[in-house]
């Protein structure tokens, strides 16, 4: 019998109950859990506790610092033991006005749940306990022990669980783990295999303890232009960032992870232009360079900068304080806390010493093996659903802390899961494909079946 002969009657079984699923995916969207505001966290992490107890697995509900963590647990046919990763907490909806339903209604529209959540992180939850209840129902058994981490607090960093994971090694012990997605292509699966760092950073300066007329600039220092020059001293116009030590210590590439950067399809520049309205590419770079450049370099990006007035119409001032704000996407090898000591240094070397520095947040950077069991079973799966092989970011874009599993656990990992780029994710009209939902569950039952074999 062909491998696809032998989930025939999975993929039966949820062809069978897509009703369901998708009736299950709305009913986790209508409950809100905005983790920046805990608005219906204690609700959510309730209803997540029932939904796992109803798939059969053993749910234990973890109190910690912030915002409750779940895990569940069931024993399969082997002796295998796969890891699953997600989240409850959603992203706030608002401009609300930009929705074209409410975003905690989950509507279904032209084939599409729509609601905050669909897809990050729900629809993914969804599709891997859709696949456990198909293999219950029909074999009475799963193919692989699985176990299952929901924690609340990803979208506003996931302060508690690296001390979580820590502090329960032998509970998560496994062989490897899937995350929770990577929404980039429609037509084939794709996984990412790691996550950049990052290293957030708020500049200040503050050269008067107030705002002066600005018939006074010719003589009052303006905070305003020091925070412009320090910066324009860190980055030239050819994309180099120019803090020293900045590059020092990023790992080399493998042969295997130049290959997997070979295969990556090029990005469609064109569409990205005309969809974004974008000027133009940083350097020009042509269609076949994005991806490398993409996925390979850290970055230095200035995500805020305020100063003076700023509002409708015109105040001639002379600005007495000023702020930026910062953050780098780190590779392997950099660290936060090194490059937020390379960016001090290189202020105070350069006559910047009165600006202050603070580390608002961090994240390390990770990638695991390629041709690890993970990432042959998520192939294999992908091959019998889809047709072809995977599209494989080694490194990851990024900064889901992916790092903590590779690093605290020690196994494999492998981001992939239902949505597309498409889905609008953390924005307006958030959505799902009921079509990708359904063969999204289909391609984790292969997983698991693969994973369970190997």
């Amino acid at each position: 019998m062909s491998e696809h002969g032998k989930l025939g009657p999975i993929f039966q079984y949820i062809d069978d109950h897509a009703e369901q699923i998708v009736s299950d995916l709305q009913e986790l969207c209508r409950q809100p859990s905005i983790s920046t505001t805990r608005t219906g966290i204690e609700e959510m992490a309730a209803l997540v506790h029932r939904r796992l107890e109803r798939s059969g697995l053993k749910a234990i509900r973890h109190e910690t610092g912030g915002h409750p963590i779940l895990t569940g647990e069931l024993g399969g046919a082997s002796s295998k033991t796969l890891l699953f990763y997600n989240h409850y907490d959603v992203q706030p909806a608002e401009p609300l006005e930009e929705w074209s339903s409410p975003p905690f209604e989950a509507r279904v529209v032209d084939g599409h749940v729509i609601a905050r959540g669909a897809t990050d992180n729900k629809g993914n939850i969804i599709s891997r306990l859709a696949a456990f209840e198909a293999f219950l129902a029909v074999r009475g058994e799963l193919p692989c022990s699985v176990k299952y981490l929901i924690e609340g607090e990803e979208e506003i960093g996931s302060a508690s669980l690296e001390s979580f994971v820590t502090g329960n090694k032998e509970l998560l012990a496994a062989d490897g783990c899937i995350w929770e997605d990577n929404t980039v292509r429609e037509d084939i699966p794709s996984l990412s295999l790691g996550n950049k760092g990052l290293c957030y950073l708020e500049l200040r300066c503050r050269t008067a303890n107030v705002d002066f007329h600005s018939s006074n600039a010719q003589m009052y220092e303006n905070a305003a232009w020091r925070i412009a020059w320090a910066l324009s001293s860190m980055k030239d116009q050819d994309e180099n960032v120019l803090v020293e030590g900045f590059y020092d210590g990023i790992e080399p590439l493998t042969e295997k992870e130049e290959e997997l950067l070979d295969d990556i399809p090029s990005y469609d520049g064109k569409t990205r232009r005309e969809k974004f309205g974008l000027r133009r590419f940083a350097l020009d770079l042509p269609d076949e360079a994005l991806a490398r450049r993409h996925l390979v370099n850290p970055s230095f990006n200035i995500a805020g900068f305020d100063a003076g007035y700023t509002g409708e119409g015109v105040k001639t001032i002379v600005s007495g304080r000023a702020r930026a704000k910062i953050d780098c996407r780190l590779v392997v090898g950099q660290t936060p806390e090194r490059i937020h000591g390379c960016i001090r240094r290189h202020l105070d070397l350069n006559g910047f010493e009165d600006i202050e520095t603070e580390l608002l947040f961090s994240s390390l950077p990770a990638k695991s093996d390629p041709e690890s069991r993970v990432v042959k079973a998520c192939a294999e799966s992908s091959r019998l659903l889809y047709g072809e092989d995977p599209v494989i970011n080694p490194f990851g874009c990024g900064s889901t802390p992916t790092w903590i599993v590779i690093k605290h656990l020690g196994i494999p990992l492998s981001s992939t899961g239902v949505g597309c780029i498409t889905s609008r994710t953390h924005s307006a009209n958030e959505n799902v494909k009921i079509d990708h939902l359904i063969m999204g569950t289909k391609y984790m039952a292969g997983i698991c079946e693969a994973f369970g074999k190997l």
